[in-house]
């Protein structure tokens, strides 16, 4: 009888080690971080201590348009330089002497890259051929394990992409593929791709170009910014709850909505990872305003954070230093499920407003990725997290130490309310709201109903779906046959 029940207690610990072995945290690490002029440390690659990421990024190296050759964007990448000592990349790989199953990849392209590059490559088969000799070799001279392309379209004529890209860019994917499938040790090949419908069916063949990919990253995040002139939250996971008339173009920018037409096209959830920032979009209100709710209009870019130093946007450790020092106010949207905060000075010249993510809505999200049966969470940036752990109360990493906690996650009961209590909460902020369900992709918009978390099966939560689950129901029956 004991020894039943110690072979039950292994093979349970077994089954839930196996229904998260396979998840991914993929994180983005910026080359231009490293220009910050602050009082605290620069995060270097080879000084972050907690490495609860399965794969790095490093953003971005760049396509030369004429040689079609991959070169670094900053001299620090690859050179010894007085500022920066030891190379990025050199820096980068130092990482695998203490997580050798770090996957670490270099992200080519970037918003700023446009698309010349990119559509030289696709002119014909002998410039993919020399595009593909010239990655691999770049691969190997710097230890990478494989290349993330970021392309800022295939198929957005707007911003140059040629006008048969969509199905040209398919090629490549392909040819990378079994290019790099041709080697012992393949390299892996992945992408990061948009959340706008239009955009996803102007740029990709999305079955053939996720079956070729060995992840997709789905940049879910920039939904709203200083370009509508009014307030809005960067990445709500659910849409605004309002009639089914309003029909306006904002139907689709949620988390949810996006993740479900990739689906919806064709691409396998465990090839998806669901994309968090660890930024704000940030706003100046209007003059005169009396309302700092979402929607309200605004005036410009919000100011620039004292460490980033760039308009519009503000990192999640800045975000922290406003709500702790300068008492700026924090709610929490029950319809889009992630917080919004502004500054105290309400009705002065320059009242400050940012839409965000902090530790509650990152774990709403992550609690979907994981009832989708999505391969796991990207996340942009590694560096905009409260690395120094000055910030926010919370410790070092503690937006990525979250993702990791929930993600990996094999406690069955999982102590839900622990999760979604945030520290953030010693600011002023609304009461906690519990977790929406899940919506499918629609053409009309749906009522919101706030329901709590336990109306979410377990099974759904926790399970990776019976494909990736079929080692381990043959282990219970090899177990059983056993027992007989």
């Amino acid at each position: 009888m004991h020894l039943c029940r110690l072979q039950l207690f292994f093979f349970f610990v077994l089954l839930s080690y196996v229904s998260t072995i396979d998840m991914r945290i993929v994180c983005y690490y910026t080359n231009w971080s490293v220009y910050r002029v602050t009082d605290i440390p620069i995060l270097y690659p080879d000084k972050i201590k907690s490495l609860h990421c399965t794969h790095m990024h490093i953003a971005f190296a760049v396509i030369n348009p004429v040689t079609l050759r991959i070169e670094p964007s900053e001299k620090h990448d690859t050179h010894y330089t007085d500022a920066f000592d030891t190379p990025l990349y050199l820096r980068m790989n130092s990482l695998k002497k203490r997580k050798s199953s770090l996957k670490i990849l270099v992200a080519v392209g970037g918003w700023t890259a446009g698309s010349e590059a990119f559509n030289n490559i696709l002119t014909n088969s002998s410039t993919r051929t020399l595009f593909i000799r010239h990655t691999k070799q770049f691969l190997r001279q710097w230890n990478f394990d494989g290349i993330d392309l970021d392309w800022e379209f295939p198929g957005d004529i707007e911003r140059g992409a040629m006008n048969n890209s969509r199905e040209q860019f398919n090629i490549l994917i392909k040819e990378i593929h079994e290019s790099f499938h041709n080697e012992s040790n393949p390299f892996l090949l992945t992408a990061a791709v948009t959340a706008d419908p239009t955009k996803i069916d102007q740029g990709y063949v999305v079955p053939d170009f996720c079956h070729y990919l060995d992840y997709v990253s789905v940049m879910t995040y920039d939904y709203y910014g200083t370009w509508d002139n009014v307030t809005g939250i960067n990445a709500p996971l659910y849409g605004r709850n309002s009639s089914a008339e309003d029909d306006d173009d904002g139907q689709w920018k949620n988390v949810n909505t996006s993740i479900h037409y990739w689906l919806s096209k064709g691409c396998p959830a465990n090839k998806l990872n669901l994309g968090l920032a660890l930024y704000g979009r940030s706003f100046t209100l209007a003059n005169g305003t009396d309302s700092v709710s979402i929607g309200t209009e605004t005036s410009g870019r919000g100011l620039a954070g004292p460490f980033t130093k760039e308009s519009g946007t503000l990192a999640y450790f800045e975000i922290c230093q406003k709500l702790r020092v300068h008492n700026w106010t924090r709610v929490f949207d029950a319809d889009a499920q992630a917080p919004y905060a502004f500054s105290s000075s309400v009705n002065s010249l320059d009242t400050q407003w940012v839409g965000y993510d902090d530790l509650q809505s990152v774990t709403v999200k992550v609690l979907h990725a994981k009832t989708l049966d999505l391969g796991g969470i990207m996340v942009w940036s590694i560096d905009q997290d409260d690395y120094s752990g000055l910030f926010c109360g919370q410790g070092e990493f503690p937006v990525i130490r979250r993702i990791h906690d929930i993600l990996f996650s094999t406690d069955k009961n999982n102590k839900q309310n622990s999760f979604l209590t945030t520290q953030a909460t010693k600011f002023r902020t609304k009461p906690r709201v519990s977790f929406v369900p899940i919506q499918r992709f629609t053409t009309k918009r749906q009522k919101i109903t706030l329901t709590s978390m336990q109306s979410i099966p377990k099974s759904k939560i926790f399970n990776r779906g019976a494909k990736k689950n079929s080692p381990f129901y043959f282990l219970f029956i090899v177990w059983v046959y056993y027992l007989i």
